[in-house]
């Protein structure tokens, strides 16, 4: 079985966890800021559009509650094969690294597209 170090995979899920957790905080603003422009505009157009928003929230909520869950288990499995193998994982193991960092790097990427288009919506409906 081919291994390799772990060393420079922890720092990565470090990484992702942190970014995770910010937006799932930044989420959070959002959706009070949400509530503060349809507690002032409660014309339809707006309504429609608080209506996308509240459920691309709640769906990046759900993918960032999916993701540190896989991201958690991950890191138990390189932990159990790290004190089989004296330290090192298997391909396996960096394989679902590898989907695990695709993965983040999709929400990564639609986070931000989300954050821009709220933005927008945020400075003209406040």
């Amino acid at each position: 079985m081919q291994t390799t170090s772990i060393r420079h995979l922890t720092n990565e899920h470090a990484g992702w966890k942190s970014s995770l957790g910010f937006y799932k905080d930044e989420l959070g603003v959002y959706k009070n800021r949400l509530t503060e422009i349809a507690g002032k505009n409660t014309g339809l157009e707006t309504m429609q559009l608080v209506e996308h928003f509240q459920n691309q929230f709640l769906l990046h909520i759900e993918t960032i509650d999916t993701l540190n869950h896989d991201i958690n288990g991950h890191l138990n499995g390189m932990a159990a094969e790290m004190q089989e193998h004296a330290g090192h994982v298997s391909l396996e193991q960096l394989t679902e690294h590898s989907r695990l960092k695709e993965r983040f790097e999709t929400e990564d990427k639609m986070f931000s597209e989300l954050k821009h288009e709220f933005t927008q919506f945020s400075v003209k409906w406040m």
